[in-house]
C-alpha cells in the first residue's frame, strides 16, 4: 500500500511542531530557573564570622548583617538627605528634644514576628542605655544620641517616640547617618526574654528585618557566608525591592588577590569598602570584563601641622602654611598620587561644597602659586642664606621636617600622596622627611602632636558639617577618638580659642541661620589662618564584574550599607 504522502508530512509537521513548542518551553522553564537564581558573589576582606549580638558594643559587626538585620527608621540617600525607610515619616519637636516615627504597617522578622513600637523602644533602649552606653556615652566617644537620651515611648502600635535632655538641630541626622539604630532584634529572642540586658539566643542570632537569611549549609565559617532571600516587608510595599535572589560573601583579605579573582570571574564585586587598590585601577580599565563605577565624594585629605610648636606657631607660622598651601600642585596630586580618582581641593580649607548642609561662605581656598608662597616664607623671615637649597632663619632651617603618615594597607595612597608632597615642597626650599608608622602608633602620634606635619582625613558626606568639625577641631565634643583617656588635641586652636568656641556654637544653634553663620566665624578663622592644608577629594570608585548592573553609590565609601547592592542584578 502506497502511502498518503499528504498526510503524512502534514502528522509529521504537527508532531515537529509540537516538539518545538515544547522545546520551547523547556527552555523557557531553563531561562526561569536561571533568572531566579539571580546570584552575586562579593569579595570582603573582614566581619565575615557568623556571630553575635550587634546590639552590643564591641567587635561584633559582621558584613552579613546589614543584609539580615540593617533595616533603619530612617536613613540618607546618595546626596546626604534623610529618608524614610521602616517609618514612613517623622517629626521633630520645636524644641529639638524629641522625635516621632510612624511606621509601615505589617513588617515582620524573619520569623514571622511583628515589628512594632514598643520593639523599637526595647531595642533603643537595650542599645543606648546598655549595649553602647560606655563607647559613645560620657565617658567615650561622646556621640550626642547616647549623652542626651532620656527616655523613649511606645505611644501606640505605630507610633514611637524618643525623647532627649537637649535638643540640637543634626539629631534627626544623628540616626539616620548611625548603622547601629538601624539593626534590630525582636525582644523574645533574648533571654531573659525583654529584659535589655537579656542574651541573645544562639538560635535567634540571623532572626532580622531584613531580606535575607544565612544559609548556614552553605556557608564555611571564616571562608564565605551564604545568603538566600525571603519574602519581607520591601516586597509588600514594592519598595527598593532586592534583585538578587543569593549573595555569597567570600573572604579575601589580601586586594591583590581579590584584582585576580575579579579578573578570573570568581568574584562579580569587591566591596569598596576594602577596594581594590587605586594602583591596580588603570589596568583594570583596559579589562572589557571590569567595569569601575565612579562617583565624587566630599571626603577631604589634608596635612595637619603642629600649631603649638614652632616652625609652624604664632604669625610666622601662618605665614608658613600659607606657603605651603600655595605651593602644592594638586591637580598633579591627581595625577600622581591617584591616577585620576581624586579631585583638586582648592574650593574650602574644610567643608566641600559638595556637602549639602556646607554654607557657601566656606567655600574658599588656595590655588597653586609658587610666587606667593615663596613671598610669604620671605615675609616670615625664611631664606635660603647658605646657599643649600633649604630655607632658614635665626640658624634654624626648613630641613628634615617630620612629615608622619601610615602604613596601613588600607590608606596605601597616604605614601604616594606624601611623596608628591614631599618633591612640590622641595620647590620652595622646605625638606621633609617621611615617617611611616603602624596605624595604632599614627592615632598615638596624632594624638599627642608629636610629629610636624602628618597626613589627615575627614568624614564623606554620612555626617553633618557641624559634626565633622565638631570631631576634629572641638575635641572636647561627641568625636573623640580614644574612649576613656585624656581628650586629644585639637586638628588645629586658634590663639584665643574661638574656633572652638565657633564650633560649639553652631553644634548648639537654635536654627538653621544661626548654624550656619557660626560655621562661616569657623571657616574664615581656618582660611585666614591656614589651620590645615588641604590636598584633594577622594574620588569614590567601586570595581567588579561588567556583568554587574544597576549599582548606585550611597553617602560615601565608608558607609557601604547605604550602596544596598542587594538592588543589583546580574545581566
Amino acid at each position: 500500500m502506497i502511502p498518503n504522502i499528504r498526510t503524512t508530512a502534514a502528522r509529521f509537521a504537527a508532531r515537529f511542531a509540537a516538539l518545538l513548542v515544547l522545546a520551547a518551553l523547556l527552555c523557557a522553564g531553563v531561562q526561569a530557573v536561571v533568572a531566579a537564581e539571580n546570584t552575586m558573589t562579593i569579595g570582603i576582606g573582614d566581619y565575615l564570622g557568623n556571630e553575635t549580638d550587634f546590639t552590643i558594643y564591641g567587635n561584633n559587626y559582621r558584613h552579613y548583617q546589614q543584609f539580615t538585620h540593617w533595616e533603619p527608621l530612617i536613613t540618607l540617600d546618595n546626596r546626604s538627605n534623610i529618608i524614610p525607610w521602616m517609618a514612613e515619616s517623622y517629626e521633630v519637636s520645636d524644641d529639638l528634644k524629641a522625635i516621632t516615627f510612624h511606621l509601615r504597617k505589617g513588617i515582620k522578622f524573619a520569623d514571622g514576628e511583628s515589628l512594632n513600637a514598643s520593639v523599637l523602644k526595647f531595642n533603643f533602649d537595650r542599645i543606648l542605655t546598655y549595649g553602647f552606653a560606655n563607647a559613645y556615652g560620657k565617658n567615650g566617644t561622646k556621640l550626642p544620641i547616647c549623652i542626651y537620651y532620656d527616655h523613649s515611648e511606645a505611644v501606640d502600635e505605630d507610633t514611637f517616640k524618643i525623647y532627649f535632655t537637649q535638643g540640637w538641630l543634626d539629631m534627626p541626622k544623628d540616626i539616620a547617618s548611625n548603622k547601629n539604630y538601624g539593626k534590630f532584634m525582636h525582644p523574645a529572642d533574648v533571654d531573659p526574654a525583654w529584659n535589655i540586658r537579656g542574651v541573645l539566643k544562639p538560635d535567634k542570632m540571623y532572626n532580622g528585618l531584613g531580606a535575607y537569611y544565612v544559609d548556614e549549609n552553605e556557608s564555611i565559617l571564616d571562608q564565605k557566608i551564604v545568603l538566600k532571600r525571603r519574602h519581607s516587608w520591601r516586597d509588600d510595599y514594592d519598595f527598593h525591592k532586592p534583585n538578587l535572589d543569593k549573595i555569597v560573601f567570600e573572604l579575601i583579605m589580601d586586594p591583590q588577590v581579590a584584582v585576580m579573582a575579579l579578573e578570573n570571574g570568581d568574584i562579580d564585586y569587591y566591596c569598596r569598602y576594602w577596594n581594590i587598590p587605586i594602583d591596580s585601577l588603570p589596568a583594570l580599565e583596559k579589562n572589557s570584563m571590569i567595569s569601575i563605577k565612579t562617583a565624587p565624594d566630599s571626603r577631604m585629605y589634608f596635612i595637619q601641622t603642629a600649631y603649638g610648636k614652632e616652625p609652624f606657631l604664632g604669625e610666622d607660622g601662618i605665614l608658613l602654611r600659607k606657603a605651603i598651601c600655595y605651593a602644592l600642585n594638586r591637580t598633579e596630586m591627581v595625577k600622581g598620587a591617584f591616577y585620576g580618582y581624586a579631585r583638586p581641593a582648592t574650593d574650602a580649607m574644610y567643608l566641600s561644597p559638595l556637602r549639602p548642609d556646607s554654607p557657601e561662605c566656606c567655600h574658599m581656598g588656595y590655588d597653586y602659586d609658587l610666587d606667593k608662597a615663596k613671598k610669604l616664607l620671605a615675609e616670615a623671615g625664611w631664606n635660603d642664606t647658605d646657599g643649600d637649597g633649604i630655607q632658614d632663619k635665626n640658624g634654624k632651617s626648613l630641613k628634615d621636617l617630620d612629615f608622619v603618615i601610615t602604613s596601613n594597607s588600607a590608606l596605601g595612597w597616604q605614601k604616594d600622596l606624601a611623596l608628591v608632597v614631599q618633591s612640590q615642597l622641595k620647590k620652595i626650599g622646605i625638606d621633609v622627611k617621611l615617617r611611616m608608622v603602624e596605624y595604632a602608633d599614627y592615632s598615638n602620634v596624632r594624638n599627642s602632636g608629636d610629629f610636624d606635619l602628618i597626613m589627615s582625613y575627614n568624614s564623606g558626606n554620612v555626617y553633618s558639617s557641624v559634626t565633622v568639625f565638631d570631631s576634629l577641631f572641638n575635641r572636647k565634643g561627641w568625636w573623640t577618638e580614644t574612649p576613656n583617656s585624656a581628650t586629644p588635641m585639637n586638628y588645629y586652636s586658634n590663639q584665643n580659642k574661638t574656633l572652638a568656641a565657633f564650633i560649639e556654637a553652631a553644634k548648639m544653634a537654635d536654627s538653621i541661620d544661626e548654624q550656619k553663620e557660626n560655621l562661616c566665624q569657623a571657616c574664615n578663622i581656618l582660611y585666614e589662618e591656614a589651620g590645615i592644608i588641604p590636598l584633594v577629594y577622594e574620588g569614590q570608585y567601586a570595581v567588579m564584574n561588567s556583568k554587574v548592573k544597576g549599582f548606585h553609590f550611597g553617602t560615601s565609601t565608608n558607609v557601604e550599607e547605604q550602596d544596598h547592592v542587594e538592588e543589583c542584578w546580574i545581566d
